[in-house]
């Protein structure tokens, strides 16, 4: 974490921005709104490596909103009212699916899609019921947040894009494409 810590800071040098110190909390702390009213980039449970994201138009608080469904495995929550529709209410990455399956829940190696495709532009409810249990506490999962009030929405941004490549965050979709590629050419 340490290591990655620097790396995240050499990509603020790089692009020119002053260092933020981030905060240490918890995804709870966040959930009950007790930190996180701003803007700025986040990184989930930093000792594993487990995903880096970005605020830039939202609050911290209003992005884990979605982000805790998918650690607590809510899918009944990321589908929403359970009715046939254009879409699903938040997606489940692939590579969030694989994350929450290593890092997170305790004897799960695959977690099914909360919804069907049906058509082109319909889905349907799929799994909404998943029950699981849990290697951590998920209320006091790690998160490191740094404050970027001061910067705008496209700077945040910016260094969330090049942060990313520098340190590859396990659940991160383009961790997720590369782990595929590499698996590919392994057995190819």
């Amino acid at each position: 974490m340490e290591e990655n810590l620097k790396l995240i800071q050499g990509v603020f040098d790089r692009l020119g921005y002053d260092w933020i110190e981030p905060y240490a909390t918890t995804e709870g702390s966040i959930n009950r709104e007790e930190v996180g009213d701003h803007r700025g980039l986040y990184w989930i449970y930093p000792q594993v490596n487990f995903y880096f994201g970005k605020a830039a138009t939202n609050t911290v608080i209003g992005r884990h909103r979605t982000h805790r469904l998918k650690l607590d495995v809510d899918l009944a929550g990321l589908y929403s009212t359970p009715v046939e529709k254009v879409e699903a209410k938040d997606k489940f990455p692939d590579g969030w699916k694989d994350g929450v399956c290593k890092f997170i829940l305790e004897g799960v190696d695959f977690i099914p899609s909360h919804y069907e495709r049906i058509g082109k532009k319909r889905v349907r409810p799929g799994v909404l019921h998943f029950p699981v249990s849990y290697k951590v506490d998920v209320d006091t999962l790690p998160v490191l947040v740094w404050n970027l009030e001061h910067l705008s929405g496209a700077q945040i941004s910016e260094i969330e894009k090049a942060v990313i490549p520098v340190i590859w965050p396990y659940c991160n979709n383009e961790t997720h494409r590369k782990r595929k590629l590499m698996h590919r050419s392994s057995i190819g």
